[in-house]
């Protein structure tokens, strides 16, 4: 991908980020807590692909963008080592969340993961902002 490309990628996937923010905090407005808890994790994963793709970095699996996340802004030190935590938490939600035999959880908590993942994109969209150089 060029860098253009790349451009171009990271403020799709920051718009997206955002676009799921939005929709957990409206869902859980609405009574489906589970459901938003699920597009929480969507909002911080889009986060982290915009960030690779600032960076030129490719991934190609929902795993391969938390990995290469963790490598490029976590242990770099660009980002909290808290993100990767969330990152992990929200995922291990999303999966039960959707695929569990019965998943519950209080509204309480799932505004507690919304803050956190809104707090996760704002992160994100500083390192970018930032203008650190490509390829960390």
């Amino acid at each position: 991908m060029t860098n253009e490309g790349c451009e171009q990628s990271a403020a799709e996937e920051l718009a997206r980020a955002r676009e799921e923010l939005a929709a957990a905090s409206h869902l859980l407005g609405i009574g489906l807590g589970r459901i938003a808890l699920t597009r929480a994790y969507f909002a911080c994963f889009h986060a982290a692909r915009a960030a690779l793709f600032r960076r030129d970095v490719e991934p190609k699996s929902h795993s391969g963008a938390v990995t290469l996340f963790n490598l490029h802004f976590i242990k770099a030190g660009l980002v909290s080592i808290g993100a990767s935590a969330l990152l992990a938490r929200l995922q291990k939600y999303r999966e039960a969340a959707d695929y569990g035999d019965a998943f519950f959880v209080e509204d309480a908590a799932v505004r507690v993961e919304i803050a956190a993942a809104e707090a996760f994109v704002i992160e994100v969209e500083r390192v970018n902002d930032a203008g650190l150089p490509s390829s960390i």
